[in-house]
């Protein structure tokens, strides 16, 4: 009589679970349907912008024209355009350079003008990132930190 009552129980409690559409078990809880009805809703933020709106402020605000271009190649030229404004304020030629290059001459160069700017200060700068060499600079002078930052 045991036997009978303990399986009368075991098959209304499976048969509860079933029905409630509870996942018993790993395959169930792994099934697609139930991953659908359990995702997350995406995260909206408010005040972001489009990539390809930024791309094309930056765009008009150095003069680049980029009407017909796509995405990547307006990315490009506004990168580029960037970079060439960088290694002019360094005084740095930009005629017949590839990217590449003037990107690794820019970097060298502001590296030296941070190292310079704090040896004027008295700042200890071996064995430092050139990152926590302007946040010192910034500490003693915020002005001549907010210039060396403006390159990172």
């Amino acid at each position: 009589m045991k036997k009978k009552t303990m399986s009368y129980v075991m098959t209304g409690a499976l048969s509860i679970t079933i029905l409630s559409g509870v996942s018993s078990s790993p395959v169930q809880a792994a099934s697609p349907q139930l991953i659908k009805e359990q995702a997350a809703l995406p995260v909206t933020r408010s005040g972001t912008k489009n990539f390809a709106d930024v791309i094309a402020e930056q765009a008009a605000a150095l003069g680049i024209h980029i009407e017909g271009d796509d995405l990547e190649t307006a990315a490009r030229k506004v990168r580029l355009a960037k970079l060439q404004n960088q290694a002019a304020a360094l005084g740095i030629e930009t005629a017949g350079k590839e990217e590449k290059a003037l990107r690794l001459e820019v970097k060298k160069t502001h590296e030296a003008h941070v190292h310079t700017v704090a040896d004027y200060f008295g700042i200890q700068t071996d064995g430092q990132r050139t990152k926590d060499i302007i946040a010192a600079i910034s500490e003693i002078n915020p002005a001549a930190g907010e210039q060396l930052n403006g390159f990172y």
